[in-house]
């Protein structure tokens, strides 16, 4: 076997998810959901008649998915009096909240809420709203004041600066954009770990890939369904596996866990029947 690339051995968490997405699909009756995925809401598997706990609600789902951050998106910077920190393109944050809610004006926007003058700078108080992608349920940050100088001295010289109102808004509207997760990564210190960055760079060069966008994802999904269909016994499984599958849900995962999730209980849902059958097929040659 060739040497991985970088991609390949970040994608879903290295190789342990590797193990664990074949574990997954070892196990029939599993469909790679969740443990709290597998059962209705209310209901107990052992004893349908008992309620049981509700289903957990991932509440760092949005966060989690806007968090990391494209090192490309970011460079260093430094103010006056020697601090040192990262800046991240405003333009990314706003492609990220496309991709995850929609256009603006449509799956999420932001709007001015107040705004003053004061020892020569301006602040802008904004407001972030977007439509939860599961809910269709508007929803607002908690408001946040973004603030420049009005007059910048260049050259020796005093001088206006016409881009003082819009470098407010974005300060304010980056703010309330980290309150539910973009670029926390940054935030949280995390990018000051090299390996860190490696392995986003990684994450990012594996999300750019056109084999892992959503119409390819699914045309591999189809493709899957369409060999598993013409499996006869679990040889048959294990040579569409060794196929090269596994490495693809392991490019996947790090993209669409939940396609990764998918490909693989079909594994578990085409065992399940494989061993289903040959059970049926030995009591009736006994």
């Amino acid at each position: 076997m060739g040497r991985m690339s970088k991609s390949e051995t970040v994608v879903a968490d290295s190789a342990a998810t590797e193990s664990a997405v074949a574990a997954a699909a070892a196990t029939p009756g599993t469909g790679g959901k969740p443990a709290s995925a597998s059962a209705p809401q209310g209901s107990n598997p052992s004893d349908p008649s008992k309620p049981s706990e509700p289903t957990r609600i991932d509440t760092l789902y949005l966060w989690n998915r806007l968090k990391r951050t494209d090192p490309k998106a970011t460079k260093p910077f430094t103010r006056a009096g020697g601090f040192r920190g990262t800046q991240i393109d405003p333009t990314w944050r706003f492609q990220m909240m496309t991709e995850v809610f929609g256009p603006i004006g449509k799956g999420w926007g932001y709007e001015q809420m107040d705004w003053t003058i004061a020892e020569r700078m301006i602040f802008i108080c904004a407001r972030v709203w977007y439509v939860d992608p599961e809910t269709r349920e508007k929803c607002f940050t908690g408001p946040q004041w973004g603030g420049t100088e009005m007059v910048r001295r260049r050259n020796g010289m005093e001088m206006p600066d016409d881009e003082c109102f819009k470098m407010s808004m974005t300060d304010a509207v980056g703010k309330c954009l980290l309150q539910i997760g973009l670029a926390a990564d940054v935030y949280m210190g995390q990018f000051d770990d090299s390996k860190y960055r490696e392995e986003s760079e990684a994450f990012y060069a594996a999300k750019s890939n056109p084999e892992l966008q959503p119409a390819a994802v699914e045309a591999f999904e189809a493709e899957v369904k369409r060999r598993l269909g013409a499996c006869l016994d679990l040889d048959d499984l294990e040579e569409v596996w060794r196929s090269g599958v596994g490495t693809r849900l392991r490019e996947i995962g790090a993209v669409d866990r939940a396609a990764q999730h998918r490909i693989t209980g079909l594994f578990a849902q085409k065992k399940a029947e494989i061993l289903k059958r040959e059970e049926e097929d030995g009591r009736e040659a006994a």
